[in-house]
């Protein structure tokens, strides 16, 4: 079966793009204390000033409120932050899991700051694309 893309309007509130980045979390209780002591590593898949969707080996329940940290490629400015896992969804492969994170606290500053990285990464996606015509 073909795979069908959707190129209508963009229906995000903030622009989305490919961008791989270490990604480290806790998972936090409700009362916003670490469940672990302990710091799991990732690496995101895609990025945008509202979130990221990283990678996981264990199942993580959706809800889940983790504390973050990760540094926008091509900067040395590392951003920290609460989210709050939206999606969980098995990976093609099989062996690990697909993690939507929905920031739910992050400085104005840093989200204006993913904002303008994910802008000029996109506008060099577009760039790349009509080099190759």
């Amino acid at each position: 079966m073909a795979k069908i893309r959707f190129t209508g309007k963009e229906k995000r509130a903030y622009l989305r793009v490919p961008s791989r980045c270490v990604l480290k979390y806790t998972v936090l209780s409700k009362d916003l204390r670490p469940l672990v002591d302990m710091v799991i590593k990732s690496h995101t898949d895609n990025i945008c000033a509202n979130g990221v969707k990283f990678v996981v080996r264990k199942r993580m329940p959706v809800r889940a409120i983790l504390e973050f940290q990760f540094r926008i490629p091509s900067t040395d400015k590392i951003l920290t932050g609460l989210g709050e896992v939206v999606r969980v969804k098995l990976s093609s492969s099989k062996k690990s899991y697909n993690v939507g994170l929905k920031f739910v606290w992050m400085q104005k500053k840093n989200i204006e700051l993913i904002d303008a990285y994910v802008r000029k990464k996109r506008i060099q996606n577009i760039i790349k694309k009509l080099h190759k015509k």
